[in-house]
């Protein structure tokens, strides 16, 4: 009747049918984590965060601050967070949180 597909043609009207979603929804994961400066052994300091992930790779920072109220200062830092107390690599550059992925950042010519 209105463009629905029936057994007998097999046939969609794309006037009808809703296209998928291509972008996959991000999960925004709010939490606790220990952030130290790389390659040094100044001692760990409190963060809490608000990151957006696809799948399981972070893919955008919301925020990141120090629970202190203190300023962090762009540079590498080592991250423990989640329950397991994961350790992961994040860049803050230009006031911009980055992740490692591999062998790269999350944010291309950086």
């Amino acid at each position: 009747m209105y463009g629905d597909v029936t057994p007998t043609n097999g046939v969609y009207n794309p006037a009808v049918v809703k296209p998928a979603n291509e972008k996959a929804a991000l999960k925004p994961v709010q939490g606790d984590a220990l952030l130290r400066e790389r390659e040094s052994h100044a001692d760990w300091f409190a963060v809490e965060f608000l990151v957006y992930y696809e799948r399981s790779q972070i893919r955008t920072f919301a925020y990141v601050r120090r629970k202190d109220g203190g300023h962090i200062p762009d540079g590498e830092y080592d991250v423990r967070e989640g329950e397991d107390e994961r350790r992961r690599k994040w860049k803050k550059w230009r006031g911009e949180w980055q992740v490692k992925w591999r062998h790269r950042w999350s944010r291309k010519g950086q």
